[in-house]
């Protein structure tokens, strides 16, 4: 596994100042999809700012709104959260089919929504990677799933955004610029 920094943020403000600040930062906080890209060298951060200790980004709440999710909520709670299962049980369903007990406990929702596309040939060692010519998302001009193409065919295996595309969620985005709402389609 390479060096890196690794930052704990106790609230969203602190996490978004420390990735503003670092020149090749990336936020984690279950890390079962960043933690493996890692050791494989497909990424590279010099640092890590982990999400795992902000509260803010751990609840459920119900309002008249609508139900409110947090980011950093586990797969797992929202596979098990009676008011998700029994208003929003696609949501719920979406959650329980990610990978197995494991990747829920650790996965959090905000993971999930942002995980980035996956390919067998791409997510591999860079040892591999080198043996076998890089693809098109990664220093090469061809993609091993479909070489006569000249686009690449690695797909997104988020199991929750399509579930809470079913009901028009929206997401709260905060960055260096402050706080927006938008739609997750």
């Amino acid at each position: 596994m390479p060096n890196f920094k690794l930052h704990r943020p106790t609230d969203v403000e602190e996490a978004v100042r420390l990735r503003t600040d670092s020149d090749d930062a990336r936020y984690v906080a279950g890390g079962t999809d960043m933690i493996v890209n890692v050791r494989r060298g497909i990424e590279q951060p010099k640092a890590l700012v982990d999400l795992s200790a902000i509260e803010e980004m751990k609840s459920i709440s119900k309002d008249a709104d609508g139900l409110h999710i947090g980011a950093g909520v586990t797969l797992d709670v929202i596979a098990n959260d009676a008011r998700i299962q029994k208003d929003f049980a696609a949501v719920a369903e979406g959650a329980a089919a990610v990978a197995g007990p494991t990747h829920q406990k650790y996965g959090t929702l905000g993971g999930n929504l942002c995980l980035d596309t996956r390919c067998l040939f791409y997510n591999q060692s860079e040892w591999w990677r080198q043996s076998n010519d890089y693809c098109l998302k990664e220093r090469g001009s061809i993609c091993h799933v479909a070489p006569g193409g000249k686009r690449c065919f690695a797909a997104f295996s988020g199991d929750v955004a399509p579930t809470m595309l079913v009901f028009d969620a929206e997401i709260d985005v905060v960055g260096p610029d402050g706080r927006r709402t938008m739609k997750l389609g």
